[in-house]
């Protein structure tokens, strides 16, 4: 046994770099995908403010006033999904919203700018309303009509933009969609779902840049933290309807003043709706349904699509998760070539780059050469073989025991008999911890876990938990403790049972940990959480 390990160590150590663990857990290969789409929305004016306190003439000259959100690209020359009042400052075709723009103006500077001066250099403070007070200092205020509208990439690289497309926000009775254009190509764009099949409890990730910031400055973070996208978490809590019955989708998923407009993603990274508003209390945010914006996608005309960048950046993530040093340095210089400074292409450059001082010649070879790989593989089975022959006809030469009593093998319709699980991987009463229904026909429903397991799967016969959709297999997969662990056993399922992302590979037998989500098949019907405790 000896010389066996020792061979299967030599090749196996030699292959090393070829079969390395990825580099990237799924959710965050999931977010990087769909970061560099994300980008950020800014309306700004300079606003000049002339008054007299004291007999004394005063002027604030350049005051800048605006506004962050944020929005996505879905389509490579330019188009952008935002909400209308992340940009409505700077839709003049609004008289409304223009007229709130400048009231909004007024108060901030009065707060902000005139009232400070004014008691420093009075000793009194302001008092009555503020159009006494805008009498009392002869305050008169101006700004330039034509906005600035930008929105910046992730590079930082920004564009003026046009407004293609608008509606009023929800609370002046529109949809709040807006759709953007710059002029720009090749850019990193994302998918679009369908929000008419968004179901209660499904996943939901938001990315978005919420800056909380005062409209006058906007100089809270520092600048590099501005370009950092945020990503938040949770579930669909309800599809519910805006007080003119418009749909719109409630969740868990934190966001802030600065989501808005950006893109809530499901499992598959689809986009299924538009962050927009959320009173200020946790747990209850809204997103406008992606199948609502599309509305306005098709007004303007312009059928959503993929890029280039797409395709390398795609490329790139999989040749890096894989331990493919050599190809994803190259794929990401291509990153880089159409979308130059990109963050996160530049950050795993550099970490690409250092796996490749660290793999050595070897290494280097191996990824380059697949038949090195096969040969590699090849003689570990030879050497193997050869060795296992050799023992058995060592052993044939000594008499021994053999216990004939007939075995019953574990068929396809009876669960093989798990190891014991060992006590330490229990608590002291014995809990296996538990398992949650979070999304299925079986939804809310939570299941102590037995020494013996618990099968999942639509065979009611069999299983300890019975659900009813049909991308379910009959026994679909065991969750059963196992040398001190809980571990998830697929039992040849037809769609395969997947951890916390449909896009993760498909698992055969893996160990849980706590908060872990077992998906059952492609489409993620049937969703579970292990709970240690």
């Amino acid at each position: 046994m000896r010389r066996i390990f020792a061979a299967k160590a030599c090749v196996l150590l030699l292959a090393n770099s070829a079969f390395s663990a990825s580099r990237l857990n799924p959710a965050e290969k999931q977010t990087l995908a769909l970061t560099p789409a994300v980008v950020l929305v800014t309306v700004s004016y300079q606003v000049t403010a002339r008054f007299t306190i004291n007999n004394t003439p005063l002027e604030l000259d350049g005051i800048p006033y605006g506004s962050t959100g944020s929005g996505f690209i879905y389509r490579s020359d330019g188009y952008i999904v935002t909400n209308g009042h992340v940009v409505a400052d700077a839709n003049l075709k609004d008289a409304d919203a223009q007229n709130d723009l400048r009231r909004r103006i007024t108060h901030d500077v009065i707060v902000e700018k005139v009232e400070p001066i004014y008691e420093r250099r009075t000793g009194r403070k302001a008092t009555g309303s503020e159009s006494d007070f805008m009498h009392a200092v002869d305050l008169k205020i101006f700004y330039k009509q034509s906005p600035d509208l930008k929105v910046y990439l992730a590079n930082k690289a920004y564009y003026q933009a046009e407004i293609k497309a608008y509606s009023d926000p929800i609370t002046m009775g529109g949809k709040d969609v807006a759709i953007l254009k710059i002029e720009a190509a090749n850019l990193p764009t994302l998918k679009l779902g369908d929000s008419s099949n968004v179901h209660i409890q499904e996943p939901m990730t938001v990315i978005g840049y919420p800056a909380v910031a005062s409209r006058l400055g906007l100089q809270v973070l520092g600048m590099e933290s501005l370009f950092v996208p945020t990503v938040t978490n949770g579930h669909v809590s309800a599809v519910k309807s805006d007080f003119k019955g418009t749909p719109v989708i409630q969740s868990d998923a934190a966001i802030s003043h600065g989501n808005s407009g950006g893109p809530a993603f499901n499992a598959n990274g689809e986009v299924i709706g538009i962050a927009t508003f959320g009173p200020e209390v946790a747990g209850f945010n809204f997103f406008v349904p992606i199948n609502t914006a599309m509305e306005f996608i098709n007004q303007v005309g312009v059928k959503p699509d993929s890029s280039l960048f797409n395709q390398i950046w795609a490329a790139s993530l999989d040749a890096y998760d894989a331990g493919k040093c050599q190809s994803a340095k190259s794929k990401l210089q291509g990153v880089l070539n159409v979308m130059p400074n990109e963050p996160d292409a530049f950050r795993l450059l550099q970490a690409s780059e250092k796996c490749i001082a660290e793999e050595g010649f070897i290494g280097r070879a191996l990824e380059g050469s697949t038949w090195m790989v096969a040969s590699a593989v090849a003689l570990v089975i030879v050497i193997t073989g050869i060795l296992l022959v050799r023992r058995k006809a060592g052993l044939a030469t000594h008499t021994v025991t053999v216990d004939v009593t007939p075995q019953i093998s574990p068929g396809p319709d009876y669960p093989p008999e798990p190891e014991p699980a060992s006590q330490s991987a229990t608590s002291a009463d014995g809990n296996f911890g538990s398992i949650q229904v979070m999304s299925g026909s079986a939804a809310g429903k939570r299941f102590k876990i037995t020494k013996s397991g618990l099968l999942i799967g639509t065979d009611a016969n069999r299983c300890q938990i019975v659900v009813s959709e049909d991308t379910v297999s009959r026994e679909h997969a065991w969750i059963v403790p196992v040398d001190n662990r809980i571990v998830v056993i697929d039992r040849g399922s037809t769609n395969g049972t997947f951890i916390n992302s449909v896009d993760s590979p498909r698992v055969s037998k893996v160990g849980l940990q706590n908060g872990d989500r077992v998906y059952l098949g492609k489409k993620g019907a049937v969703v579970l959480t292990y709970l240690s405790s």
